[in-house]
């Protein structure tokens, strides 16, 4: 999918309740998994939401996404989990930046 030019991805993002996160700018961003029978993806998109107060770590659902997600050389990122993520797509498609991240399967 064509793109305009998104910039460079943020650098980190940490979770401010479930499926809401915010980039070290406070700009929101929601996550949104895809599960395919080969790997997990993260569909990632800047879209402003009230923030209101962040939920506690403690408080948060179980969930296969991370709590925060940290840029990584090479187009990945590291999750709170040591898990890295390949930056699949990175755009503004429609006004909107988005992230595709995809799970690496572990060494």
């Amino acid at each position: 999918m064509a793109g305009e030019d998104a910039g460079a991805p943020p650098d980190r993002l940490w979770a401010h309740r479930e499926g809401v996160y915010r980039d070290e700018h406070q700009r929101t961003w929601v996550a949104v998994l895809e599960e395919e029978t080969s790997c997990l993806r993260a569909r990632v998109k800047q879209v402003q939401v009230p923030l209101g107060d962040a939920a506690r770590p403690s408080h948060l659902r179980t969930s296969q996404l991370p709590l925060m997600w940290q840029l990584y050389p090479e187009g990945r990122y590291m999750d709170s989990s040591s898990r890295l993520w390949q930056i699949q797509h990175h755009a503004t498609v429609r006004g909107v930046r988005e992230l595709l991240l995809r799970l690496l399967p572990h060494d």
